[in-house]
């Protein structure tokens, strides 16, 4: 088991991140591109 697994266990995993690739490869439980407002 990995410190993210063992994170997972007691949390919920969240992704602030335009980066799709990492977005998929984490599976985060929720994800945010956090769109810039002008």
């Amino acid at each position: 088991m990995n410190q993210l697994d063992g994170i997972k266990q007691f949390t919920t995993v969240v992704a602030d991140s335009g980066d799709i690739e990492s977005i998929r490869h984490y599976q985060p439980q929720d994800a945010t591109t956090n769109p810039l407002y002008c």
